[in-house]
């Protein structure tokens, strides 16, 4: 066996010449990812709490008040008295609202450490994402940090106050599950999404295709079911009636009025003040379009193509065209595809352009509703996802002609 010494000497001894021992450099290297690891985290709380001490509209208007409802109606007891009409989130996310009335903190900052937690859970499963396709460690840090720096993952939590990053980390997880084949965890984090926002419906596509391509069992399907009513035992334990606790999303109706709500997407140049003639039209087209994606799964990669970068782009695929095409679609709804486009970026080459197409159209978005300012009109970004989406599709699409001109050459 060799001693700490005699492995030195060999490190020293089979270094090339004019470089540092093979020790010192993987010291070296790891004293530099520990650096980097510190300025990601730091720098990106610093930018976060720079930001703490702005109200939105929506904090005033919804969040706050209901922070207010279960300090005076108890933390405990007020769970149990939510009505819909009052307070449109689910359970699941009240619990943590009622968590944070006992943290002895101003109600904004209270508020707001919710979403800002769940930043760096999401940031934790894009690093296990990033860890089984990079083999470079600075990379593996480089998807971490451009995560946490991302615009709207900044604005949505900590100058927003909004908690999409919840189930946008939840879809991360189910994504991290998919390619390890653990499909009863990526069902749980699918479950855990679902009680969190109804946007989890972006994520049905996806498994819609997994399922018909055999890659998904049918068996597990009842998972992410038990898990949205295990999350809701709590507030009925509290008094609030089952039914409505279980039913709570079919009860909960957006916003009438418009088709699109800020959302960059095909309404922002037709039909937009039409929803009652138009709106059902626009579901049925969204149901249209997820059959199709489903089919296209259905035959699963070509033959030597790599399954990894497939799944991840049919995954970003999955939750760009549902906004795009569903009605009534706010601005933050393309939030899971601004997170996912990260892990794209570095899975799938050249998918830096379609990342950074996908965060300009949701970044610029954000301006109207946060600070009355439009530096870009909306028409003109949707036109920018529309073709996000379409590089999606064609470099999908050439992946798989790349595979079958190669496997004909041999």
């Amino acid at each position: 066996m060799r001693t700490p010494v005699v492995e030195d000497t060999v490190s020293t001894l089979v270094a090339p010449a004019g470089h540092p021992p093979l020790r010192s450099a993987a010291r070296e290297r790891g004293r530099n990812q520990f650096l980097w690891f510190y300025a990601a985290i730091a720098g990106s709380l610093l930018l976060r709490f720079s930001l703490f001490g702005f109200e939105s509209g929506d904090y005033r208007a919804f969040i706050g008040p209901w922070y207010d409802f279960l300090v005076e109606h108890g933390r405990w007891h007020g769970l149990g008295q939510l009505k819909e009409d009052f307070c449109s989130y689910p359970p699941l996310y009240m619990y943590l609202v009622s968590l944070s009335t006992l943290l002895p903190l101003p109600k904004l900052f209270a508020l707001k450490l919710i979403p800002l937690a769940s930043d760096y859970v999401a940031a934790w499963f894009v690093w296990r994402l990033a860890r089984k396709h990079i083999s470079s460690a600075r990379k593996r840090w480089a998807a971490v940090t451009l995560f946490l720096f991302l615009p709207t993952v900044v604005m949505n939590s900590a100058l927003w106050g909004q908690c999409d990053v919840m189930y946008a980390g939840a879809f991360l997880a189910s994504l991290y599950y998919l390619l390890e084949r653990r499909w009863i965890a990526a069902m749980v984090a699918f479950g855990v999404a679902i009680s969190l926002k109804p946007q989890a419906i972006f994520w049905c596509p996806l498994l819609a295709g997994l399922l018909l391509s055999r890659r998904l069992p049918w068996r597990i399907l009842w998972i992410a079911p038990a898990v949205y009513a295990a999350s809701d035992i709590p507030a009925m334990l509290a008094g609030r009636p089952v039914l409505d606790v279980l039913l709570h999303w079919g009860r909960v109706h957006n916003i009438q009025g418009k088709m699109t709500f800020g959302a960059t997407n095909w309404y922002q140049w037709v039909f937009e003040n039409h929803p009652g003639v138009f709106e059902p039209a626009g579901i049925i087209l969204a149901l249209i379009a997820t059959v199709f994606l489903a089919l296209w799964m259905m035959d699963g990669p070509r033959p030597g193509q790599d399954e990894r970068r497939w799944v991840v782009s049919m995954a970003l695929l999955s939750v760009t065209m549902v906004p795009f095409v569903l009605p009534g679609m706010h601005e933050r709804y393309f939030f899971a595809a601004d997170v996912l486009s990260v892990v794209y970026a570095f899975y799938v080459p050249g998918g830096w352009i379609i990342a950074v197409m996908v965060q300009f159209c949701s970044a610029f978005s954000y301006l109207p509703y946060l600070f009355n300012e439009e530096p870009v009109p909306r028409w003109a970004l949707a036109l920018v996802m529309l073709l996000a989406i379409g590089g999606i599709v064609k470099n999908q699409v050439e992946a798989g002609d790349r595979v079958c001109a190669e496997r004909s050459n041999l």
